[in-house]
């Protein structure tokens, strides 16, 4: 192990750089990055300093140097740790947008537009384009001033005018506004999210409510890049009308995957096989061997192994400029650039110490990247199979070549699968029952594909433009099978594990503990084996407190899904009573969103929800919890939900005077809540989807008048009721 350490320095400086990067990107707002980084240099500072000290005393005692550099060698551990934690938390600070001075959200007032920049070429939303800007100056038509930052815009479509291109200039109306954070239980996070791209507004604008100013200041390299990408675009869409067989084509090629229809990459995620429609460190991986096996004559030659190697990375960098240099091509491309200079120009180079050195350098150019998913995903999968990996395929050693190759492919995938299990099912809420058969066949297929697709790409390029139309059918066809074989196994009986969730702390857990257990086997450290069973004792302790809190728990929620549905949901126990329209329900994505996560983060099996429409089940009733009309009732608290097809005179007339914990109004009622006052006394208010924005106000103004809570949904998102 102390071995180990001295190979690999980067490590060393990557685990508190890393550190100070986490604790910066999720725990700190504002300057309380800098505050920690000078905290930090301030404590280095000190240690440096009280080596000095021991050193000098030293020198006046007269004692060895090199018995005082033993004694205090903790010492320059703890400056490194210091600083690179310091170093860690500045860069953070330094990416974010919001800590710029000239910030526009700092200055800008109701009447002021904005001048920006498009910065990324258009995305097609289908009512909508949408794009990212960055900020150059604000104010008045007569008088502007600088500004900074970045800006999520969508622009509404219309077939008369011309829309900008990465580069424009346009100005825009100050249609600006903070990203909200929904605080739906489950639902994801997409301010936060968007935060770790360092963008906090957007602007939805209309037609009238922007005009380019003829100004292309786009950087010309970048624009030829996405002028290609956008060609290639075109050409994959002439080549592949269905749209199932296009969106994995763009994904696969172009590392795009806004395209893939949801049922398709419901299918994958059910397989275990998601991770090959991103282009990962696997495929580049991958690329990198076929490209070595290739030009391996060249070794044969003086200095041949350079040639090959910047051949090469000649190659594979092409390929990532002319696919537009997604994120997930180009953090593939520089990791394995970094891991590949190292294996071929250090006969000692460490591959870990690789890994970490392009991690680190990953960091530095993007901090916020260890936030994202798919980064952690490539970088403990692709350690996990340089560990395991080899270990794994001792077990057994095939003669046969075939068979050799689809056991080293077999052992790979179960130690990827093996290392990611904790947090894919933190991330996923799911596991593949059949991930191993899946894996052995799509892997090799999704890199066929590939080298097709990159086939694709160079032919429609080149003077080889007759061999295009060839690829394309090729393409067409593989990725045709490619589903059928996804389908296939995402049909199997229980051959997917849903409804799986592990708190973050749990993940880190029960990654600690799988990582610490196998160590103890591999090693034959009976420490390791102590340690893990502590961990697997701590994991399932915290696991069956928080099933036990979560489970014993009962609550009446109500929220808006968009502008259209109303949703009340009844939690008791280990079900979850959904109750909502059938545009909701019948929407997969909606009921995923908004419904499965906060199913799962609180231990509900997806076979224990039920979802009822009171609009056409007029009555229903389970155990302790009952819906008649517009009534529900859940142990000792009631609501009434009361919309435009409400019969208000009816229910007034025919009801009995009863108390109501909560009235629900949506879709613009015509009611006066005086009126109903006196027949049902509700103890709050709330307003629910499709409600005008007058009715909202009148309806706030006379609960004010009368003490009586008031929540509009389209603003707080989410009221609980306790029970």
């Amino acid at each position: 192990m102390k071995r180990l350490a001295y190979q690999t320095p980067m490590i060393r400086v990557l685990l508190p750089f890393g550190t100070g990067t986490l604790i910066a990107a999720t725990l700190l707002k504002g300057n309380d990055s800098i505050t920690l980084a000078f905290l930090l240099c301030l404590a280095g500072i000190g240690f440096l300093g009280y080596k000095l000290f021991i050193n000098q005393q030293a020198r006046k005692k007269e004692i060895a140097a090199a018995s005082i550099y033993y004694r205090n060698r903790w010492i320059n551990g703890i400056i490194l740790l210091t600083m690179a934690l310091a170093a860690g938390s500045v860069n953070v600070w330094l990416h974010t947008a919001i800590n710029n001075p000239g910030f526009f959200a700092d200055s800008i007032s109701q009447n002021d537009n904005a001048w920006v920049q498009i910065t990324v070429p258009l995305q097609d939303k289908g009512a909508y384009y949408k794009t990212t800007a960055k900020i150059i100056a604000l104010g008045t038509k007569t008088r502007m001033h600088s500004a900074n930052g970045n800006l999520l815009i969508y622009f509404q479509k219309d077939s008369a005018d011309q829309y900008p291109v990465y580069g424009d200039q346009v100005i825009i109306k100050n249609k600006i506004v903070p990203l909200k954070t929904s605080e739906n239980p489950g639902d994801f996070d997409f301010k936060t999210y968007m935060s770790y791209q360092d963008i906090y507004h957007s602007a939805y604008l209309k037609v009238n409510e922007w005009h380019a100013t003829g100004n292309n200041a786009g950087n010309p390299f970048w624009k030829s890049i996405y002028t290609i990408n956008t060609r290639l675009k075109k050409e994959l869409w002439n080549a592949l009308p269905d749209p199932d067989q296009r969106g994995i084509a763009e994904a696969l090629i172009l590392g795009d995957e806004s395209d893939i229809p949801n049922e398709i990459m419901t299918e994958y995620a059910g397989t275990g096989t998601v991770h090959i429609l991103s282009v990962s460190g696997l495929h580049v991986g991958l690329i990198l061997i076929g490209l070595s096996w290739i030009f391996s004559f060249l070794t044969l030659i003086p200095n041949g192994k350079y040639i090959r190697l910047i051949l090469i990375l000649a190659i594979i960098w092409a390929y990532a400029f002319l696919t537009g240099f997604s994120a997930p091509i180009a953090r593939s491309v520089i990791m394995f650039s970094i891991v590949f200079i190292g294996i071929h120009l250090g006969r000692n180079t460490n591959i870990y110490n690789s890994i970490a050195a392009s991690a680190f350098i990953l960091l530095l150019i993007d901090p916020f990247l260890i936030m994202q998913a798919s980064c952690r995903l490539s970088f403990i999968a692709l350690t996990g199979i340089v560990w395991l990996q080899p270990k794994i395929a001792s077990f057994w050693q095939p003669r046969h070549k075939i068979v050799k190759y689809i056991w080293i492919m077999t052992a790979a995938s179960i130690a990827a699968q093996i290392i990611t299990f904790p947090v894919s099912v933190y991330y996923f809420n799911q596991a593949s029952i059949y991930f191993l058969p899946a894996n052995l066949i799509v892997i090799p297929a999704s890199f066929v594909i590939l080298i097709i697709g990159i086939a694709f790409v160079f032919t429609d390029l080149s003077i080889l433009h007759w061999l295009h139309h060839w690829f394309s059918v090729m393409l067409k066809y593989s990725i045709y099978v490619l589903n059928i074989i996804v389908g296939y196994f995402n049909h199997l009986p229980g051959s997917t594990w849903k409804g799986l969730y592990i708190s973050r702390l749990e993940s880190v857990l029960l990654f600690c503990f799988i990582v610490i257990c196998i160590s103890g086997f591999i090693y034959r450290k009976k420490m390791f084996l102590g340690a893990g069973l502590i961990l697997g004792i701590l994991f399932f302790s915290t696991r069956n407190i928080a099933i036990f809190n979560r489970l014993s728990g009962k609550s009446m929620a109500f929220f808006t899904a968009g502008s259209k549905h109303t949703v009340i949901t009844l939690k008791e126990h280990n079900q979850l009573f959904v109750l909502t329209d059938t545009g909701f329900t019948n929407d997969k994505q909606l009921m995923k969103f908004h419904i499965n996560s906060y199913a799962a983060e609180n231990y509900i099996r997806p076979e224990n929800i039920v979802c009822v429409n009171p609009e056409i089940n007029h009555k229903f009733s389970g155990e302790n919890m009952m819906v008649q009309g517009s009534l529900i009732g859940f142990y000792n608290k009631t609501a009434l939900v009361i919309n435009s097809k409400t019969y208000i005179k009816s229910l007034i007339s025919n009801a009995a005077p009863m108390e109501i914990d909560a009235l629900v109004l949506s879709d613009n009622p015509s009611i006066g809540l005086s009126e109903l006052y006196k027949k049902f006394r509700f103890k709050s208010v709330v307003a629910a989807s499709g409600n005008k924005t007058a009715n909202i106000r009148d309806w706030e103004t006379i609960c004010i008048e009368n003490n009586i809570p008031f929540t509009n949904l389209q603003n707080n998102d989410y009221i609980d009721i306790p029970i």
